[in-house]
């Protein structure tokens, strides 16, 4: 006997409308938005473990120089074959020093290549300047560049505190007669006075002066690398911290107890956004 087969109810189909993805969407944008700066945030501060490595090791360097020269610093720029020793050229008193090494092949970095191990610990991670010329110079790195070939380049990343060691300083500031280096016995506290600290720019030196200036690559960056808005110190003792510009300040990091007559650090106000 012929039965009448039942027609099937359509099973609906599952899926998602279009409300639900769009909900979906606007979820994960959100967790993204979340999790990528955390993530970004971690990535720098790693970066900036590897960058007070690299600190703390030229100034070991340094330390070595000292113990073989008698307690004197690396000159900030030394006499070359077309350069040499002389007295103060800044236009006034309250002028950065300025003298006639300006151009030297040799500065800090050079003089204690003896005792570094790569050429790798002169270059910071983060810097993104490290081989940039700066938009002056016509080789790429720290201003020596130009007399060595490209296997002795050396990157940007560290220079010296100049408003301490600028070979300038004392005919331009304290009123000798000639540039020289700097000695340890002239460090009353090593534990408040920066040694090194990150730099942008080529020159061997960065003093108090470049506070309210710019980065060379935008109006928002400062000349001082920083990670995540605060920047890697190394002080005369060899410790190192991970400090805003404003807290040098606070502790007389750049001359200590020494005159400074461009008194950066009264124009804290106009420093880049990215220290604030």
């Amino acid at each position: 006997m012929w039965t009448q087969k039942k027609k099937r109810t359509p099973t609906p189909k599952s899926g998602f409308t279009l409300i639900e993805l769009l909900v979906v969407i606007a979820i994960i944008a959100l967790l993204a938005a979340l999790i990528f700066p955390v993530f970004a945030r971690a990535r720098e501060a790693a970066r900036s473990i590897v960058c007070l490595s690299n600190l703390k090791q030229l100034g070991t360097a340094i330390s070595l120089y000292l113990e073989d020269y008698d307690e004197t610093y690396p000159m900030n720029r030394q006499a070359d074959a077309l350069h040499d020793l002389g007295g103060c050229t800044s236009p006034s008193p309250s002028s950065p020093p300025n003298d006639p090494l300006e151009g030297s092949s040799v500065n800090w970095k050079r003089e204690i290549l003896p005792y570094v191990k790569s050429f790798d610990v002169f270059r910071c991670p983060s810097n993104g300047d490290a081989w940039s010329t700066n938009g002056y110079a016509s080789v790429p790195g720290d201003e020596t560049n130009l007399l060595y070939p490209k296997s002795q380049w050396i990157a940007i990343s560290y220079a010296y505190n100049g408003s301490f060691f600028h070979e300038g300083v004392p005919p331009c500031w304290y009123g000798e007669a000639r540039t020289r280096p700097r000695y340890e016995t002239e460090i009353g506290d090593a534990s408040g006075l920066v040694l090194l600290l990150e730099s942008r720019w080529s020159f061997p030196d960065l003093g108090s002066w470049f506070i309210p200036l710019r980065g060379p690559d935008s109006g928002a960056q400062g000349p001082f690398q920083s990670h995540n808005g605060a920047c890697n110190w190394l002080f005369a003792d060899l410790h190192a911290k991970h400090l805003k510009p404003d807290a040098i300040c606070q502790m007389h990091g750049w001359s200590e107890n020494y005159p400074d007559p461009t008194n950066g650090c009264a124009l804290l106000a106009q420093e880049a956004p990215e220290y604030r």
